[in-house]
This record gives C-alpha cells, sequence and structure tokens, in this order.
C-alpha cells in the first residue's frame, strides 16, 4: 500500500512576483480538475455521473484502462475521490484540502493511498510520489494561469 502527502503552497504574500489567488478562484480551479481532469491531462477521456450537487461518479479512460471513482466535493474545504468497489480496479484514495492557516496564504494539501500490483517495489512506490508531486505542481500552475486569464472569479493582482 503507498501513502503519501504532501503540500503545495498557492499564495506566499511576501513575494511580489507571484500573483495572489482567491480561495474563490483555487477551489474553483480544484473543482474543475475533479470534474474535467482532460483539461489538465489530455490523454485522459472522462465521463461523469452526476448523484447529487456535492457527489459524482467520475469514469476515466487512459488507454486501455478504466477508473471509475466515486468524487465527494465539500465546498471550499476539500475533495474526496475513492475508486468504486464493484468494479475491478485498484483500490485508492485521494484528499485534495484547500487549507488557509493565514488569511490570503492558501495551500492545497495532497493525500494519496493506494494498493500497490503484488510486485510493487519501493522504486515504483518512489516514481508514483514524484508523479503526484508533479501532476499537482502542474494542476497549481495551469489553476493560476487560468485564473490569470480571468476564468475564474476575480483576480486580485
Amino acid at each position: 500500500m503507498l501513502e503519501f502527502e504532501h503540500i503545495i503552497q498557492v499564495n506566499d504574500l511576501t513575494e511580489d512576483d507571484l500573483p495572489v489567488l482567491t480561495r474563490t478562484q483555487l477551489w474553483e480551479g480544484l473543482l474543475l480538475r475533479a470534474r474535467r481532469p482532460d483539461t489538465f491531462n489530455s490523454s485522459l477521456k472522462v465521463t461523469n455521473k452526476e448523484y447529487a450537487e456535492d457527489e459524482f461518479e467520475r469514469i476515466i479512460e487512459v488507454g486501455e484502462h478504466k477508473f471509475h471513482e466515486r468524487v465527494m466535493l465539500y465546498p471550499d474545504e476539500r475533495i474526496h475521490t475513492q475508486t468504486l468497489e464493484e468494479y475491478d480496479q485498484i483500490d485508492a484514495e485521494s484528499v485534495t484540502h484547500l487549507e488557509e492557516p493565514e488569511e490570503g496564504y492558501l495551500f492545497v494539501r495532497f493525500s494519496y493511498r493506494r494498493e500497490l500490483e503484488e510486485d510493487g517495489s519501493d522504486e515504483v512506490g518512489e516514481h508514483l510520489k514524484s508523479a503526484y508531486l508533479q501532476t499537482d505542481r502542474d494542476a497549481i500552475a495551469l489553476i493560476r494561469s487560468l485564473a490569470e486569464s480571468g476564468v475564474f472569479g476575480h483576480y486580485i493582482n
């Protein structure tokens, strides 16, 4: 079993060159990533089945693989994703948690838990951790770019 967590700082109010995102912009970006991960990775094909305003099933196709996940939204706070047990797929879950320890200082905590193949070595686990970290950094960069272009809420800088 692989368990991994990391934090990305989104706003640093001491850094003048780094545009500041609002909590709303960041949430809208994280929500876009949950509903349309293909916006962040063009090799994915995504279908969503809505259950409720804050819950849906997401089917992600990548190559020959298909993943069925339940996505639960806790507005302006966190997104929880869990693979569905009724399908033959790996058991995996992730939590994306928006944190603001001080006004304007936004962070995102990404937590992952997933089973590895029987022969899943430490090397495979380290590769996955590295991939998760880079994918999440790229996602925050894209959210920042979309916010700057006016796609989400009000842009501060």
